[in-house]
């Protein structure tokens, strides 16, 4: 971790210095404000503010730039079932997250994020971008692997507590590099990049591990600059990965994070991985939909036996702002604050959203692979929600899911199915 830190430490030192050049030249910028007192008012950049987007250090040509924000959720999750049968109640902090990120050099943006939640503290983020050409930026560290759609998705703006089950077979935040960008007026949107890992629905360390792949992903907005705004904001997309990965294979998860299918313990990666996902998106006024659909293949061996396994699954997703606000892939922002004092109106923005999900394991995984009697074949998984937004920094949600399994084989008794209830306070500014 002290390199991870370290890192942090050394672009927080470098904003700090090109601050301290900002003040130390105030007094030739007040001259030249004097001797230019006759002419119109210019809008100025404070080197200091603190606001809704949080604490801003910035030079007055903005080329060094600080911003220092972040969120945090706080869940209760009640299970009156989980595959085990067994019945929970559980509290946690499942994100704590400070953001630090900003501007060097006028031409560098960086990125720091530590996660201390769930008491598993970790760097989420650790990135730098060269952004010279704005249609080609290029970024290294660690970060999210472009694949998924719902897993880009950032998790403030989430409809839903917990990532379907879809985004088990994408990869989430690993090391790498990547070109990015956009041309045609945000119609097309790119990222090629390479990648220190391959494991489905985890997040990689940072270090190096025996494992990489390439991964290429594109997105149309055709209509983007079209005048027809009911059309503006559809998106389609495909993304998709080719690597090698070698050792242990991470196991799937529910909704809820219960594990319901691993691999046997003697049971390693043992070569190519691929990926594919077509994915889209639509919103216009108070509705979203989105949706993709993956394919991960890869060779399994245990002993002497090896198979490639192809893993699906697939999602869909609906949104609806009860409250008329504008929906978005991005994320909402209520038209009202809470404040009942002020009229029926002041109640802030409430959301509805539905969702199903299914994802499937290869047959032939069973039983040389996996265990048939413990690790469910196929899972099944829908849900609602209602979200209050009492302000653009306070959300509320209340989720509950569902969630099926059937085994490999019939007569082997299910896993129980899942039923959970979670709550959740979010703070974020």
């Amino acid at each position: 971790m002290k390199k991870e830190f370290l890192l942090v430490a050394v672009l927080l030192f470098m904003s700090a210095l090109a601050y301290a050049q900002e003040v130390a030249n105030l007094n030739d910028a007040e001259v030249a404000v004097a001797a230019t007192a006759a002419t119109p008012k210019q809008e100025t950049t404070r080197p200091v503010s603190f606001g809704a987007d949080g604490l801003i250090f910035s030079t007055q040509d903005k080329a060094y730039r600080l911003q220092v924000h972040g969120y945090v959720q706080a869940d209760n999750r009640m299970f009156s079932s989980n595959p085990k049968g067994e019945e929970l109640d559980t509290f946690m902090f499942r994100r704590i997250r400070p953001n630090f990120e900003g501007t060097i050099f006028g031409n560098v943006d960086f990125r720091f994020m530590p996660d201390f939640g769930q008491n598993n503290p970790q760097i989420q983020d650790a990135y730098l971008e060269l952004k010279t050409l704005s249609f080609a930026k290029l970024r290294a560290g660690k970060y999210k692997v472009p694949i998924g759609l719902e897993a880009l998705r950032s998790d403030p703006v989430m409809s839903f507590a917990e990532r379907s089950l879809s985004s088990d077979l994408v990869p989430l935040r690993y090391l790498g590099s990547q070109i990015g960008g956009a041309v045609l007026s945000n119609a097309i949107s790119y990222q090629v990049g390479y990648f220190n890992g391959t494991n489905d629905g985890s997040n990689g360390k940072m270090q190096w591990i025996q494992s990489n792949e390439a991964v290429a992903r594109v997105f149309f907005q055709p209509f983007a600059v079209s005048k027809v705004s009911a059309l503006q904001h559809l998106g389609l997309g495909v993304a998709g990965s080719a690597g090698d990965q070698h050792g242990t294979i991470a196991g799937l998860k529910t909704t809820g994070q219960s594990t319901f299918f691993k691999y046997s313990s003697t049971a390693v990666a043992d070569g190519q991985h691929n990926r594919l996902s077509p994915q889209a998106y639509y919103y216009a006024g108070p509705v979203l939909f989105l949706g993709e659909y993956v394919l991960s293949s890869q060779t399994v061996l245990n002993k002497k036996l090896t198979d490639r396994l192809r893993n699906e699954a697939w999602h869909v997703e609906g949104s609806l702002m009860l409250t008329g606000e504008k929906n978005s892939y991005n994320g909402v922002r209520p038209r009202y604050a809470f404040e009942p004092n002020r009229g029926i109106r002041h109640l802030g923005g409430v959301e509805l959203a539905i969702r199903t999900s299914e994802l499937s394991i290869d047959k032939d995984a069973f039983p040389l692979f996996a265990n048939p009697k413990t690790s469910a074949q196929h899972a099944q998984e829908w849900g609602v929600a209602v979200n209050w937004y009492l302000n653009r920094f306070v959300k509320l949600m209340t989720n509950y899911e569902h969630t099926d399994f059937r085994m490999a084989s019939s007569k082997v008794t299910p896993l129980h199915s899942e039923n959970v209830l979670m709550s959740r306070i979010q703070l974020a500014f």
